[in-house]
């Protein structure tokens, strides 16, 4: 009889965009954008279930909170610009910061689904308690919210250094995003098994878009969990 676990855990990630020209985009727009973009840190987590095929493989079908985003930066504001259109202008003199940057932090919220495959690289368990696994599917991911987070470390706009703004972009509601990695097992006791699972994730659609740019979302991460059978 096929053994079941259920298992939860936290994935610690980091992520950033695939960017390429949209319909009325130019190569100097997305240069621009190359040189501001950067990577950021995400967390996402939750449960699955994993269902013993046999003893060396199984499948993985889990629900996720799924967060994924990207920084941008735009630095040396000065008087009477505008930092962006929901947020308004410079108006302050008085502060002192050497330059005045912007950090937008473009996030990306989902549920995903996630259906993976593992198997055993070697039918040897190490020491009785340490098995090492191919893992890879797909992961099912339906948009919860996309914002952005905007921070304004040491100087203000109407008194205000931390916003959160509607994003720039068009999303994609619904998407699919390939998930390849591997799994190490440890036996914990004869009911329950620590696991790191590391992973990279790609979307096969595009993320968000509007007239000058189109992205995808992607990131690598470590998923951490305990399970118990069932």
């Amino acid at each position: 009889m096929a053994q079941v676990h259920i298992e939860g855990f936290v994935t610690p990630a980091i992520g950033y965009r695939h960017m390429t020209l949209g319909t009325t985009g130019t190569e100097d727009f997305l240069d621009s954008l190359k040189g501001i973009d950067g990577p950021r840190q995400n967390w996402s987590g939750g449960v699955k279930l994993i269902v013993g095929l046999n003893k060396y493989s199984a499948i993985q079908i889990g629900v996720n909170f799924k967060g994924v985003s990207f920084t941008r930066t735009q630095t040396d504001y000065q008087f009477h610009d505008t930092v962006h259109p929901k947020i308004g202008r410079i108006e302050d003199l008085s502060q002192t910061v050497l330059s005045k940057d912007a950090y937008f932090y473009h996030k990306y919220r989902y549920i995903s689904v996630p259906v993976i495959y593992q198997k055993a690289f070697t039918k040897q368990v190490f020491n009785n308690k340490m098995q090492f696994y191919f893992a890879g599917g797909l992961d099912f991911d339906f948009l919860l919210r996309d914002d952005m987070a905007v921070s304004l470390n040491g100087w203000s706009v109407d008194g205000n250094d931390r916003f959160i703004i509607s994003s720039d972009y068009e999303s994609v509601k619904a998407n699919l995003a390939l998930n390849l990695g591997a799994r190490f097992e440890y036996k914990l006791d004869e009911h329950s098994i620590f696991s790191v699972q590391p992973a990279f994730n790609y979307p096969l659609l595009v993320t968000a878009q509007d007239d000058n740019v189109q992205f995808r979302m992607y990131q690598f991460g470590i998923s951490i969990g305990v399970n118990y059978l069932l």
